[in-house]
């Protein structure tokens, strides 16, 4: 798993390439825990994301529950039909916004 951190208009946004299994969990489980615990809004691209497992939805309901106990705002955008299912039934909905895209998922960070 890869991860590429960019800054876009106050928003950082992390980009996910590869398989979020466990080997890609562990890749960027230290990336996710800085990030959120430092930046003011974050986007999740998980365009590039392959294949998404549970140590994946873990490290990003971890993060999700760091920001929001601090304030802080995070969406999901880009995730294939696949991974947006495993989002929906562990219940990750519920919790962070899930976007077909990037201008979508900036829209609601900004609102």
């Amino acid at each position: 798993m890869e991860m590429q951190v960019v800054e876009c208009d106050g928003v950082s946004l992390a980009i996910l390439e590869g398989r979020f299994d466990i080997a890609g969990a562990q890749a960027v489980d230290l990336h996710f825990s800085a990030l959120a615990g430092a930046v003011p809004a974050l986007g999740v691209d998980m365009s590039g994301v392959k294949f998404l497992a549970s140590m994946g939805v873990r490290t990003l309901m971890l993060s999700a529950k760091t920001m929001l106990r601090r304030g802080a705002r995070i969406v999901v955008f880009g995730a294939d039909e696949n991974a947006e299912k495993v989002l929906r039934a562990t219940g990750f909905d519920e919790i962070v916004g899930l976007y077909p895209d990037r201008d979508a998922a900036m829209a609601a960070l900004k609102a």
